[in-house]
């Protein structure tokens, strides 16, 4: 493993470990996983971008990721009893938190593009 390889690893860790801590210190209601990547995103707006390391550590996780969810359908396959007693709040779960979700990200993501587009504006 070369060394930015590490280099990248130990800032994910860092991070997450960092996030984790926070959430648990101060009882906060987000999971340190959460908290630990607003904090990464934080700490790369300040530094002004992504490292070479970061990036290729990254890349191989984002190519990996769906080994990662494996463990979680297999336990779905162990617990349909669960869920054949539970599919109707399991289902309208899926069916309003799916189109909240997808309308917030919008509206969010609309208000950050007019921020940035409407500071670069005033800067430029």
């Amino acid at each position: 493993m070369s060394s930015g390889a590490l280099s990248g690893i130990v800032t994910l860790l860092f991070f997450t470990v960092l996030g984790d801590l926070l959430s648990d210190v101060l009882s906060l209601p987000v999971p340190g996983s959460v908290m630990g990547l607003i904090l990464l995103v934080i700490y790369l707006q300040l530094s002004g971008g992504v490292s070479e390391s970061l990036d290729k550590v990254s890349q191989f996780c984002i190519r990996y990721l769906a080994v990662l969810f494996i463990p979680g359908c297999v336990g779905i396959f162990f617990l349909s009893d669960l869920l054949l007693q539970q599919w109707l709040p399991i289902t309208l779960a899926m069916l309003v938190a799916t189109p909240v979700s997808l309308v917030l990200t919008a509206v969010l993501l609309q208000w950050l593009l007019k921020r940035f587009a409407g500071g670069e504006n005033h800067h430029g």
